[in-house]
């Protein structure tokens, strides 16, 4: 059976979700040396303002313990016991942009990439779970490059920041040709690099490059000879059951 454009888009974006989830534990914008991260104008004016404060208020509701610690992360975002109490709230309730603000905090706080790393990786993953607004999409989208161009300062060739990096400007910006150029960075570096070859097969079968797409497919099956869903995508392409 012969996919739409638009069954095309919800494999891709399955897929890419899939992978996400169970890739939290391997996935900034540089900015000044202030204690809270305050509010600023998103590029695309409509977007409204980027503030992670604002985002976590959202989910607070009427709790007054975790509304006082996040007044206390509003006047002091960098103090170690603030930051614990976020990653308990972040589990208990559960929230995961507190548990990937808290694990952004923690990264710059103890210099510690894969902190970073898992934040960059949640922060996109709460974006995908339909933000109530453009501004919301935009402050998880920002934070999530913000952690991997932390990492990238001290480390501009690592692979999982400059992936992520790479998902979050095509996904959540727009910008498919400079994410796109971000993964083939990556391929240039380490072609075997898994996650960089999914994303850029998922983004060949988005744009209808269907010869491309099963030539990464295969490799991705050469490099996860076990993986059946590279196997179910193999075999439609190789029946044309996605053209």
């Amino acid at each position: 059976m012969f996919l739409s454009k638009n069954s095309k888009r919800q494999l891709a974006l399955s897929l890419v979700i899939a992978v996400l989830l169970g890739a939290i534990t391997w996935f900034g914008l540089n900015f000044n040396t202030a204690k809270y991260d305050k509010p600023i104008a998103a590029q695309n004016e409509t977007s409204g303002k980027i503030d992670i404060i604002a985002l976590l208020q959202r989910f607070s509701g009427t709790d007054k313990e975790l509304n006082t610690l996040i007044n206390n992360l509003k006047k002091d975002s960098l103090n170690p016991a603030n930051i614990k109490a976020l990653q308990n709230f972040g589990t208990k309730i559960p929230v995961d942009v507190y548990s990937a603000y808290a694990l952004y905090l923690q990264g710059i706080n103890e210099n510690n990439n894969a902190f970073l790393q898992q934040s960059a990786s949640l922060f996109f993953e709460s974006g995908t779970h339909d933000p109530d607004s453009l501004a919301d999409k935009t402050t998880y989208s920002v934070y999530s490059i913000r952690a991997c161009d932390r990492i990238l300062k001290t480390d501009p060739k690592n692979l999982a920041a400059l992936t992520s990096k790479g998902i979050a400007i095509v996904y959540f910006g727009g910008a498919i040709m400079e994410g796109v150029g971000i993964l083939k960075q990556v391929e240039s570096i380490d072609s075997n690099y898994v996650d960089a070859q999914h994303h850029l097969m998922i983004l060949d079968l988005q744009s209808g490059q269907f010869k491309k797409a099963e030539k990464r497919v295969k490799k991705l099956l050469h490099l996860q000879p076990e993986n059946q869903q590279y196997a179910e995508i193999l075999l439609k392409l190789e029946t044309q059951q996605i053209k």
